[in-house]
């Protein structure tokens, strides 16, 4: 299924997830959320090749294809966020369809939600939503128009070999394609409790060279989706 032929009015929240018990946050939280047109479509499955790290680009490519929304939202696991959320995210969709919209929001020790262990860093004084760097936008809450998946091509499922980035490369590449705004809309919070990153996260990070490597080839079209 292309995203020309997905449902108007459905939000597809996509979790891809390699520890399960941090699903259940996100569960809690979408019960609660007052706009109720949504699909949760999870991708637990680890899937790996030869030489990877993990299998996240390849699950959110995946989640990616199921999804059956004309805006798909990325919320990772071990993440709440406040019960308007969904409802802000599809108002700027409705509003501004050509634009990447980012969450905001702290990480703590536990779901009291009280001791906090990471201060975001994109939390400014400069207004409620904001245009920001591509950069900025951070998957573990933010919501895209699904034809930009489509727009480039998906995830780069190369970067499985690598830690974090997190859709660092489908930000630049649309940034890259011109047409699409990323903001920051700082009324939206994300509550993220503190997991710790997997062995050797630091050891295998892509940024120091193999990224930059790689971005060469972004200016042919990827074909992931």
């Amino acid at each position: 299924m292309q995203y020309l032929d997905m449902e108007e009015n459905l939000i597809s929240v996509i979790t891809p997830s390699i520890r399960p018990e941090g699903l259940k946050l996100v569960e809690k939280a979408l019960k609660r959320q007052t706009h109720t047109d949504y699909e949760w479509l999870v991708d637990t499955s680890g899937e790996k090749n030869e030489g990877d790290y993990w299998g996240v680009y390849k699950a959110y490519n995946r989640l990616i294809k199921k999804a059956k929304g004309k805006l798909i939202v990325s919320w990772q696991d071990w993440t709440s966020a406040d019960p308007t959320a969904l409802e802000k995210f599809w108002f700027h969709h409705e509003t501004e369809p050509k634009t990447i919209v980012g969450a905001v929001g702290n990480k703590y020790t536990n779901d009291t939600f009280t001791a906090i262990t990471w201060k975001d860093p994109r939390e400014l004084d400069t207004g409620a939503y904001i245009t920001c760097p591509w950069m900025s936008i951070e998957l573990n809450l933010a919501s895209f128009p699904t034809e930009a998946f489509y727009a480039v091509g998906g995830f780069d499922e190369y970067l499985d070999k690598y830690s974090s980035l997190c859709g660092i490369d489908v930000l630049d590449r649309l940034n890259n394609l011109g047409g699409y705004e990323f903001k920051l809309d700082q009324t939206i919070k994300s509550y993220s409790l503190e997991h710790g990153r997997l062995p050797l996260w630091e050891e295998n990070s892509p940024f120091n060279g193999p990224y930059n490597e790689r971005r060469k080839v972004y200016k042919e079209k990827l074909s992931y989706l």
